[in-house]
């Protein structure tokens, strides 16, 4: 963790108290509590990771110029969980059989008391509340996340095309359904292939993870709470980021900040 001098400059230049950002992050700690009590209620094991993760133990809690929340989870508690959970006054679970307009492979958990606006796609949603990013891990190679995420890749790039065109829209969807229907052909096959773990099929991210850096799971630090962490945390940062505790050039970079309404 970077000293606390550092870091008391960097919350009051990027998420000081009170603004939007700093609305945003306490927003979607709340959605990640409420996650962490279903999956305590239910033996679902699930982990802070990326970003997320990064922040917990560079900073304590958000890296103070993020505006997301990443949580994974190993298939079989990531299907799982989608049984469990029920959609209630503040929560919806949002995945593509859920929200026809939603296209992506992994869910989110969303809040329904704001709306944010991050993407030109964020309109055609059913559920456009801030929200947690739930990613299901598995045994897959890399050449085939490469591929499945280039497929979604070009369904969001004709999605945006399509606009409110009802027509084209449909013939996309039928082209979704029909890339969905082969994952499940390709899981088992394509499992014997690598003990290295990635994002499910479609997620479009290709940094992998390794079991034995995950479980058994450990605690951490985050926003005054401790929430789930891979055992070897470092490794696992390490994979993805390298050198994790060296701060980007805070001067150079634009922050991306998405607008929001609380309700």
């Amino acid at each position: 963790m970077i000293d606390y001098q550092l870091q008391q400059q960097l919350r009051e230049r990027f998420n000081p108290e009170g603004s939007m950002l700093r609305k945003q992050q306490l927003r979607m700690l709340e959605i990640l509590l409420y996650i962490d009590k279903i999956c305590k209620e239910n033996n679902i094991k699930y982990w802070l990771s990326s970003g997320t993760l990064l922040g917990a133990v560079r900073h304590g809690g958000f890296i103070p110029w993020d505006d997301d929340l990443d949580i994974e989870m190993l298939r079989e508690d990531y299907e799982k969980f989608l049984k469990v959970f029920t959609d209630n006054d503040n929560y919806a679970l949002q995945t593509y059989k859920s929200d026809e307009n939603y296209f992506r492979t992994f869910a989110k958990v969303r809040d329904l008391h704001s709306e944010i606006s991050e993407f030109e796609l964020d309109r055609y949603y059913k559920y456009r509340g801030l929200y947690v990013d739930i990613f299901s891990i598995e045994r897959v190679p890399k050449y085939i996340c490469r591929l499945y995420g280039g497929v979604f890749e070009v369904i969001g790039r004709w999605r945006r095309k399509c606009g409110d065109n009802k027509f084209l829209w449909h013939i996309l969807k039928c082209f979704q359904k029909i890339t969905l229907w082969t994952i499940p052909i390709a899981r088992p096959i394509f499992r014997i292939f690598t003990k290295d773990l990635h994002h499910s099929y479609g997620s479009g991210f290709l940094k992998e993870r390794h079991i034995e850096d995950i479980h058994p799971l450990t605690r951490v630090q985050f926003e005054g709470y401790t929430f789930p962490a891979p055992n070897n945390v470092d490794s696992y940062l390490r994979l993805i980021y390298g050198d994790y505790n060296r701060l980007p050039d805070i001067d150079s970079f634009v922050i991306h900040t998405s607008s929001c309404i609380f309700k």
